[in-house]
């Protein structure tokens, strides 16, 4: 394969960029935006303003992918752990789990200017900016992509390659440009959740002196009461993000956001803000719907083309998946060109295939997330397994963790939430009979006397059979975490 086009400059577009250069001569990234010279948000990524954290997984594998690049981060001057703790508080109780490295903390424009910075000093690798892809050119005898057109300033180009990349993000056209070739596209999954969110920055004195990297408050019991979650940045900037689902809008005017900050009335979040000063307005962002699209199943998948990141599987960005899947499909393509350097035409398939599999997982626990709130609805394919008993399993474990201060516990919840260990970690016999004994079993009992979930005394080799059983290779085990 001589040449690659992959559309999109983000955080999808780069990694996969950056894998393939070991394999592919040429590769033309094409950017609809001017990108900025330093780490500046761009206008092609609204999003890029408000919090984007990395999972453990995430953070993992694009450490593998770029080494040394948290130190990079580090040295210039984006926030870190060392010697911190996360802080969580909810109605029944509150956290305090160590941070246990130096991990650094930072915008998304922040991070995706490190990581493009590594990748433009590739010779094989061009950037093509302020150039915006139309559509698709194919080969309908062959079945075959072999480029893009594109327009750029007042000119239509046509742009030929081997591969065309797609990692358009969360708006893709991917879907448009295959039905104007006269594909035909299975029907998507839809998660409407009506989630919006607001951000607003401070400066903060030099050399922060908190005892946290990161505040998470939550008040499940009141779901009209917003997410807030508070973080530090690079350049000593803290960063607040307000956030809900079911379409109850945090507000975006700035006596509207202090407001609800001052109703939350918790200590550390008070005697930071008495530190801090605005350094503009609130920003809101609103997100209908999240999509997976089943591109994986379509009868007839043109050669020559792939999709990964959002142009695949959009998440709520509340749940911080999108990065890490991101990096986790960045991952699979470079096993999948280890194993099979020769591009043929029914590599773009494959890796779609396998790319299913690890969204699936992450799919199912977004929407275990956001169950319950009677303002989300999940259109699917294939009837979602167990996500009440899931949903409440999981708040159950994490009521346990926090009111007997059991950071292990609290943090296995959260492997799971972020798809670095499998469901059936958490959601297992052992873990119902200790909640059990705590008198936390109530709500799961009432659903298995419902008829919604299976008794525990048929559970086999101590798994639920509502939880899906995904494939362990998607997971890290949980014998390399203890180690």
């Amino acid at each position: 394969m001589q040449k690659v086009i992959i559309i999109g400059g983000g955080i999808a577009g780069l990694t996969a960029a950056h894998v393939l250069a070991d394999y592919c001569p040429e590769i033309l990234i094409i950017e609809r935006d001017v990108l900025p010279a330093g780490p500046v948000t761009r206008s092609g990524t609204p999003q890029a303003y408000h919090p984007h954290h990395l999972t453990p997984r995430g953070r993992m594998i694009l450490e593998q992918l770029f080494p040394g690049l948290n130190d990079e981060l580090l040295q210039n001057g984006a926030a870190s752990s060392l010697g911190k703790e996360i802080w969580f508080s909810y109605p029944f109780g509150d956290l305090h789990i160590p941070e246990p490295s130096n991990e650094a903390a930072c915008s998304r424009a922040f991070l995706e200017w490190h990581i493009r910075s590594r990748v433009l000093k590739k010779e094989t690798i061009q950037l093509l900016p302020a150039t915006t892809v139309n559509d698709l050119l194919t080969d309908k005898v062959h079945n075959k992509v072999y480029g893009v057109t594109a327009t750029r300033g007042n000119e239509t180009i046509q742009l030929h390659a081997d591969m065309v990349v797609v990692a358009t993000g969360f708006h893709s056209h991917l879907g448009e440009w295959l039905n104007r070739q006269g594909y035909t596209i299975p029907e998507p999954e839809i998660l409407t959740t009506l989630l919006g969110y607001s951000t607003r920055h401070y400066a903060f004195p030099a050399s922060p002196t908190v005892p946290w990297s990161l505040l998470h408050i939550e008040n499940p019991e009141q779901p009209e009461v917003p997410t807030c979650v508070v973080s530090f940045m690079e350049n000593n900037v803290l960063e607040v993000i307000l956030g809900n689902i079911g379409g109850q809008y945090p507000p975006t005017d700035s006596d509207g956001f202090e407001t609800v900050l001052q109703l939350l009335n918790i200590p550390p979040l008070q005697e930071v803000l008495q530190q801090v000063t605005p350094l503009e307005a609130p920003r809101g962002y609103r997100i209908k719907d999240v999509t997976l699209r089943h591109y994986e199943k379509m009868e007839s998948w043109p050669g020559g083309l792939l999709a990964i990141g959002d142009a695949f599987c959009t998440f709520d960005p509340i749940h911080g998946t999108g990065m890490t899947i991101a990096a986790m499909q960045a991952a699979l393509l470079q096993t999948m060109l280890q194993q099979r350097p020769a591009l043929d035409v029914s590599f773009g398939r494959d890796f779609l295939k396998a790319a299913a599999r690890i969204v699936e997982p992450a799919w199912w626990m977004n929407a275990v997330a956001d169950h319950g709130h009677p303002e989300v609805q999940h259109k699917y394919i294939t009837p979602q397994k167990g996500l009440e008993f899931a949903h409440v399993f999981m708040e159950q474990a994490m009521q346990f963790a926090v009111n007997l201060h059991q950071p292990a516990l609290f943090g296995l919840v959260w492997l799971v939430k972020t798809s670095f260990l499998s469901p059936h970690e958490l959601i297992n016999r052992p873990m119902f009979e200790m909640l059990q004994e705590a008198g936390l079993t109530g709500p799961l009992e009432a659903l298995i006397r419902a008829g919604t979930a299976t008794d525990v005394a048929h559970w086999q080799d101590d798994r639920c059979p509502d939880i899906p059983d995904y494939e362990d290779e998607l997971f890290i085990p949980l014998q390399v975490l203890q180690k």
